[in-house]
């Protein structure tokens, strides 16, 4: 007999989960996202591979980190190109305090 699981929502899918990881960290962003929203790099492969649902608290963290709509995209490509040896996330990080510059000043 089998048990009867309820049907857990939704808070984020597994190809959100990914694509947000790759633009924040790269290919290798397992571990670094697990550290940055403070859950074990087990527990991530879970979420990776549909074997667990992602909790609405973590799909929000995680969406904070990497969201920083398409100015900050184009700010953190532009720090790509001209600075390449900093990581992504450091070039996220600087497109992150660019966007909060220009908005204290109202600009956007």
């Amino acid at each position: 007999m089998t048990k009867f699981r309820p049907h857990r929502p939704t808070f984020m899918t597994t190809a959100e989960l990914v694509a947000a990881g790759e633009s924040l960290y790269g290919s290798r962003w397992r571990t670094p996202l697990a550290k940055a929203v403070n859950i074990g790099t087990r527990m991530l492969w879970y979420y990776e591979r549909g074997l667990s649902p992602i909790p609405e608290r973590c799909a929000e963290r995680i969406r904070k980190l990497a969201d920083i709509g398409l100015i900050g995209l184009v700010i953190r490509s532009s720090i790509r190109r001209t600075a390449p040896e900093l990581t992504r996330f450091q070039s996220h990080n600087v497109a992150v305090e660019v966007l909060k510059d220009l908005k204290a000043a109202g600009i956007i």
